[in-house]
Parts: structure tokens; C-alpha cells; sequence
């Protein structure tokens, strides 16, 4: 699968974060909001297909201000306190810097000679970044792409004690504020310097089934996590479904498709899992995933499609439209 991960709102990740959702911070359309972390420590679930040690990582940024020596976003491992190779502005706020941090010390590895983060501050503007890793480790090579262009190529040791890949995306903020949001990020096996962006296809609307408890679409919509409002059901084989927006307008290649839950089952439930899916009115047909063991407390849950379970494994078609989110009790 050439998607290893994708993801860009609070449900995506494992710790309190910063939610915008002020015009011209993402994409409309394709994002409805931007994020950031307040505690430095938000990481992604692991990558699906397991650990890499070269992948690429895209997303969208905008900066109201800058720090200097600062992790905005990066590739980290799961396991540690956000150990990994990092983005971030370097020795001076407008200049673009990678660095490596094993959980105490940041070290930058190479900035740009340039100051390509200037003028993006100035005008608050939305930029796309794409960072590559090659061979995470003693011999590697990290280059970073801003708008296209090539402005940082490092080739030396991205070695980490204690490590020896990476499995998720990690978070940071600047100084403990909103200085720096993210938006569309997507991690792939392959170069994404082409790819078009992340569309988020958020519930707008009660689907075909509403099997569940509290089964209106606004408790299961919020781009801030609100776990004290929830849908829910205590049988398994229930379906609930959701209505989407739709995509933006265009022509697209659809490489992957996830379909995210924040979820927890009760002691003593009936049904402690959960299946991921679509229903799709197109062809009146609903299909999901495995069914996922659900821990005691809320947490992200995930499943990832780079086929269509619901039209015989064919790749998806050119948007998705009509498809309806499929939640269903196991």
C-alpha cells in the first residue's frame, strides 16, 4: 500500500491537541481544520503495515509566528517520548531546519541556507512541505521539499539510540502555543511530492441505518474530541451509518481511503469490537474491515482501504460520492 498513514484532525491522535479552524489556515474543501499539539507529546496510532525506515511525509502549514529550534511536525516512534527526525524552523524563525531529538536533546542536522519560512509568516500563507527519509540510521539521507522545491538535502547519521525505525507521525507546538498548525498530513511509501492532498469527508448527516443509541450525526462530528457525547450499542451486528460531505470539485486518483473512530467498550459489554466501512448507495451495498478489539478507554481506532470492499475489490473510482460511513458492533 503506498499509504502508510493519513490523518489531520484531534481524533487522529493520542494526546490533547490544538484545533483551528480559522479561514485560511487549511484548505476548504479538503480540510476542515488545522492542528497542532499543546504538549509536544501527540503522536499517531503506528503505521498500519508496521515500521519503515524510509517513507515520505506531506502536509500543509501556515505560521502565525515563529520560535527558533523548534519540533513542528516529524516521523517518530511509537515507543519513546517522540524520538525521530523532525521539522521545525532552525537557528533563525524563517529559516527551515531538520533535526533529530531522542526524547531530551534536539539536534539540528541541517537548515536551509535560505529563509523560505519568511515570507509564509509574513502573509500567514498555506504552504505544502513534503520531507523524505532514506534509510533511517547510521547512513541516511533527509531531504525537504517546501512548495515544490528542493531546500534542505542532508545525507549523514540520523541514528537514535534506542531505535532503529519509525512507525507514527508526532506533534509539536512552539512554545507551548498555536504558533504552527498542520493540515492533510499523509505519510506514504512513496513520493508525494505529486500527490493532491487529503480530503476529509466528515458526517454531515444521519445515513440509511441508525441501529445505535443517540445515533444523531452531530455526536459523532465534533473536530474537537468530545468523549462525553457519544453514539453507542450494547448488540453486536448493528449497523450505524453516517452521511459525508461531499469531495471538492476536480479529477482525482484516490490512492487510499481511512475511516477513523474514537471508541471504547464498557465492562462487561456484549460488544467489545468494531467494524470500519462504507456503505455505498451507488450499488446498494455495505462492506468493513476486521473487527477491532476495543480497550476501556477512547481511542483512536482505524482502517485503511487502498481497494473498494464494496463493489469486489476493485480500486475506488474517481471520488466518493454517495459512500456513507459504516459503523457496525462486534
Amino acid at each position: 500500500m503506498s499509504i502508510l498513514w493519513c490523518g489531520g484532525e484531534d481524533v487522529d491522535f493520542t494526546a490533547p491537541s490544538i484545533i483551528t479552524v480559522t479561514n485560511g489556515g487549511f484548505r476548504t474543501g479538503f480540510a476542515r481544520c488545522s492542528i497542532s499539539c499543546s504538549t509536544r507529546n501527540a503522536k499517531s496510532l503506528p503505521f498500519a503495515s508496521g515500521p519503515v525506515t524510509s517513507a515520505w511525509l506531506t502536509w500543509y502549514s501556515f505560521f502565525n509566528a515563529n520560535d527558533t529550534n523548534l519540533r513542528f511536525i516529524g516521523l517518530v516512534n511509537s515507543a519513546t517520548a517522540n524520538s525521530g527526525i523532525w521539522f521545525g524552523p532552525g537557528t533563525q524563525s524563517n529559516k527551515a531546519a531538520i533535526f533529530k531529538y531522542d526524547g531530551t536533546t534536539l539536534t539540528l542536522l541541517a537548515q536551509e541556507g535560505g529563509t523560505s519560512l519568511g515570507p509564509i509568516i509574513a502573509t500567514i500563507g498555506l504552504t505544502k512541505f513534503d520531507l523524505q527519509i532514506i534509510n533511517f540510521g547510521s547512513s541516511s539521507i533527509v531531504n525537504l521539499f517546501i512548495g515544490g522545491a528542493l531546500v534542505i538535502s542532508y545525507s549523514g547519521s540520523t541514528a537514535i539510540s534506542g531505535i532503529s525505525n519509525l512507525d507514527c507521525v508526532g506533534l509539536g507546538a512552539g512554545s507551548g502555543v498555536n504558533n504552527t498548525a498542520m493540515s492533510e498530513i499523509i505519510v506514504a511509501d512513496e513520493s508525494t511530492l505529486g500527490f493532491q492532498g487529503l480530503v476529509t469527508m466528515a458526517p454531515n448527516g444521519n445515513g440509511a441505518s441508525q441501529q445505535w443509541s443517540n445515533p444523531g450525526y452531530t455526536n459523532v462530528n465534533p473536530t474537537t474530541v468530545n468523549d462525553a457525547n457519544s453514539t453507542y450499542t450494547n448488540a453486536t451486528g448493528q449497523d450505524e451509518q453516517l452521511t459525508t460531505n461531499n469531495m471538492p470539485t476536480g479529477i482525482f486518483q484516490i490512492k487510499a481511503v481511512k475511516v477513523v473512530a474514537r471508541a471504547a467498550a464498557t465492562s462487561g459489554a456484549t460488544a467489545t469490537g468494531l467494524k470500519l466501512g462504507f456503505n455505498n448507495t451507488n450499488n446498494s451495498v455495505a462492506a468493513e474491515g476486521s473487527a477491532h478489539t476495543l480497550g476501556s478507554g477512547f481511542s483512536p481506532v482505524e482502517e485503511y482501504f487502498a481497494t473498494d470492499p464494496t463493489n469486489g475489490g476493485a480500486a475506488f473510482g474517481a471520488n466518493l460520492n454517495g459512500y456513507q460511513i459504516e459503523l457496525r458492533s462486534a
